[in-house]
């Protein structure tokens, strides 16, 4: 992963954590489990709670597929100590928020999604600028070859 994006997921993760007293960590993850950044109040074993948000996404992608839909949306899990939300960000990464206040389930449910969104906006302005800055080097570069004939 590109480590411009990363860096500003981090700054987005750090941002949302701020802002929302009821989330106590989210986590940004390859879909095979591999942590790529997260933002923390605890200090958790990050490894571990990627490796076991990306199981339960699958868990509930292959029950969402068996329904005959391409992918679940969220995986929600409460307990008395609180919940944890899954939520795809695009095709090829997961976020999971976790919190210790189990009766804002919804709210971490909403703040998931919404910040899955920013950071799929994030990649996309990227992307875009970088091609952007690739086809402005393309015609500089054809430019060139019309001077130089």
């Amino acid at each position: 992963m590109n480590a411009f994006i990363l860096k500003q997921f981090k700054i987005e993760l750090e941002t949302t954590l701020q802002d929302i007293e009821s989330v106590d960590n989210i986590v940004i993850s390859s879909l095979d489990g591999i942590a790529l950044t997260h933002a923390s109040k605890d200090n958790l074993n990050i490894d571990s709670i990627a490796a076991k948000s990306s199981s339960f996404l699958s868990l509930g992608d292959i029950w969402a597929d068996n329904a005959g839909n391409m992918a679940c949306e969220n995986v929600i899990m409460e307990s008395k100590s609180g919940a944890v939300v899954v939520v795809h960000v695009g095709s090829k990464l997961l976020l999971c928020m976790t919190s210790e206040n189990k009766s804002s389930t919804g709210l971490v449910l909403h703040h998931a999604k919404s910040c899955a969104q920013r950071l799929i906006d994030i990649t996309q302005s990227v992307l875009q600028q970088r091609a952007k800055e690739q086809l402005s080097a393309e015609s500089s570069h054809e430019t060139a070859k019309v001077i130089n004939m």
